[in-house]
């Protein structure tokens, strides 16, 4: 599962945010499931081709949102969430993503009725 983790200079955002967002993805949708090791900081950087500083900060944001859990000498670990955990999260997610494109549409002074369109329109894409 993890041979999917990407870096790519051409996708938006810095090469943690990315990784972070894939590694987040695959834990809540079950792909990567409670109690998989994951490699080591240094094997995950070598693999990507990327700094062991960039995916302990990863791992360690992953750890604070409860989704990995280390075990000092032996590695870190998927962490078990309950279903209702994880919808609750992802609602928060959900809900901090619209939030801030709601906020950006109001100081481009777009109206409710703009923004529900662009939302429609995404909605109609990720189908």
């Amino acid at each position: 599962m993890l041979e999917e983790l990407l870096t790519s200079s051409k996708a938006a955002g810095p090469t943690a945010k990315q990784l972070r967002e894939q590694l987040r993805q695959l834990i809540l949708s079950g792909r990567l499931p409670h109690g998989l090791r994951l490699p080591s900081i240094r094997q995950l950087a070598g693999h990507l081709c990327c700094s062991e500083v960039i995916i302990r900060r990863v791992y360690l944001e992953l750890e604070q949102e409860g989704l990995l859990v280390p075990r000092r000498g032996v590695g870190t670990f998927v962490c078990c969430r309950q279903e209702s955990t994880i919808r609750e999260r992802s609602e928060q997610q959900l809900y901090n993503a619209f939030r801030e494109a709601a906020e950006i549409g109001r100081n481009s002074q777009f109206s409710a009725e703009e923004m529900q369109e662009v939302l429609q329109k995404v909605l109609a894409s990720v189908r």
